[in-house]
């Protein structure tokens, strides 16, 4: 599989220089840099029964077609930090964390994404998915931000932290798979499936 590299090289170079242990080395300034962030302010915060009623709703808006609408996708993750924001000590939130994850990792929104993968991570280490939380940061960082040395590092911590997850398998592959030129994994292609020149 080829990576694609996208010509951000600032965002490269700014992330680089960031500890890997820190929160705000995962957490970097994707609003101001690259995307705006969009939020709804609401003039009070709803009450939590009123809250979940209205993310109820704009899921069942939301995954009613299997087109993702950026519109309503932003609307949805409006949603989901307002809950967090306001009730973080309620079991559901972690997966609104996550969920808020996936809309902005498919509405292309990698930074953003990060950021809620690694609140989910790191102020909920009961939560279920939290070597997916660990891994989705690092293939973020490897595919999208072509930022390696953060990819490299969180996929050895996906490892470490969750030995026996299948994650830390995936993870364990691409490493191995980070470490090939493009020429490398075409002749392994060509070697798997009996090409011959």
């Amino acid at each position: 599989m080829k990576k694609v590299f996208f010509s951000v090289s600032v965002l490269f170079f700014a992330s680089c220089n960031q500890k890997p242990d820190s929160k705000e080395s995962i957490v970097t300034k994707d609003s101001t840099i690259a995307q705006p962030v969009e939020h709804i302010v609401p003039k009070e915060v709803p009450g939590r029964e009123d809250l979940l009623k209205q993310i109820e709703a704009m899921e069942k808006e939301l995954y009613a077609t299997e087109e993702l609408n950026q519109d309503k996708a932003k609307k949805m993750v409006s949603l989901y930090e307002l809950y967090y924001q306001n009730y973080h000590k309620y079991p559901e939130t972690p997966d609104f964390l996550f969920k808020a994850g996936e809309i902005t990792e498919n509405i292309n929104q990698p930074y953003r994404a990060i950021k809620f993968y690694t609140e989910c991570y790191e102020e909920y280490p009961a939560f279920k998915f939290s070597a997916e939380c660990l891994f989705r940061m690092a293939n973020l960082y490897d595919y999208k931000l072509n930022n390696y040395i953060k990819a490299k590092a969180l996929y050895e911590e996906v490892k470490v932290q969750f030995p026996k997850s299948p994650m830390a398998k995936d993870a364990d592959a691409a490493i191995k798979l980070m470490t090939k030129s493009d020429q490398d994994m075409i002749k392994e292609f060509e070697k798997k499936n009996g090409v011959k020149k």
